[in-house]
């Protein structure tokens, strides 16, 4: 009799009604749930509701004189064009990557957010740019090597996902006392490089070698650019805030005039850069690889 009424006890609780869950639907549609993309979750459901939908409450395009309607996939805005002359305009806040786009996800616009969640990506700086411009001055004046002279080609900024460079802040919180810097990475090298590129191309990681005196890690960079990272006089990772100086580890063949460095972003300890002039060593030397930032890679060729 016990047993018998434990199951029946049993079979009501099973039998009543469960609450359901409540679902956050897209806020375009209103019918689907929202699309989540590596744990974030995006207001719309599907590109093409963010693309096309007006959503349940239409809102007028955020720019002034404006009439048409706003869209989420472009911050309020009602096209691509409109969101591009609104961050002109100063009346929102440009995307901290593009620096083109509203704001939409964080400090980045939809489009930069995807791409950084992914992998590290390059991008081809132009010529007519600011940051090419700062990036090319800062490397021929850094540059100390008598009888050889740099000619500055080509530059591309490593867009990082999120959070390698959370990582790399959280270092620098954790140490107060460390020095930002600018350095160049001890160098690399590859074989051919075509001028004709896509805006965007694939980074592999590099790979930073942990054991004594030399070794050389190779990654592939797009289809065509190998580089090689020499790690030496034991664990760690070595940059150079004299470009020239990297250029002694770098290779090339003899197909190819060009060579490359990784221009980066260094936290170091304020004693650690003190230059001594009566060595030849003006290593920047941290013990792991959240302390240093690959900002940019840069294409040059040396003439004597």
């Amino acid at each position: 009799m016990v047993s018998l009424v434990k199951n029946v006890v049993h079979w009501g609780s099973s039998q009543r009604t469960k609450t359901p869950v409540p679902v956050d639907l897209c806020e375009i549609c209103g019918k689907k749930p929202k699309f989540v993309e590596n744990g974030h979750k995006h207001p719309y459901c599907s590109r093409s509701c963010a693309r096309n939908g007006t959503g349940p409450s239409p809102t007028v395009c955020a720019l002034q004189g404006c009439r048409a309607t706003g869209k989420p996939a472009f911050a309020n805005f009602c096209s691509e064009a409109h969101a591009r002359e609104g961050v002109r305009l100063g009346q929102v806040d440009k995307c901290e990557l593009c620096e083109t786009q509203p704001r939409t996800v964080g400090t980045m616009c939809i489009p930069c957010d995807r791409v950084v969640r992914i992998e590290p990506q390059l991008r081809e700086l132009s010529s007519d740019s600011k940051t090419f411009r700062n990036l090319r001055a800062q490397f021929l004046s850094e540059w100390e090597s008598p009888g050889v002279s740099p000619s500055f080609e080509k530059a591309y900024e490593i867009i990082l996902p999120r959070d390698i460079r959370l990582r790399h802040e959280q270092y620098r919180r954790q140490i107060p006392r460390l020095t930002r810097f600018e350095a160049s990475i001890v160098p690399s090298a590859f074989a051919t490089w075509g001028r004709k590129s896509q805006p965007y191309v694939t980074l592999s990681p590099v790979v930073f070698a942990a054991s004594s005196n030399r070794a050389l890690n190779r990654s592939l960079l797009g289809p065509t650019i190998i580089v090689e990272v020499a790690i030496r006089l034991g664990e760690g990772i070595y940059s150079y805030r004299n470009p020239a100086l990297a250029d002694r580890f770098a290779t090339s063949c003899t197909s190819s005039p060009y060579r490359v460095v990784i221009a980066c972003d260094i936290a170091v300890e304020p004693t650690d850069v003190d230059v001594d002039e009566t060595t030849d060593e003006e290593s920047l030397f941290v013990p792991t690889v959240d302390g240093i930032l690959p900002m940019h890679i840069i294409i040059y060729a040396t003439s004597k």
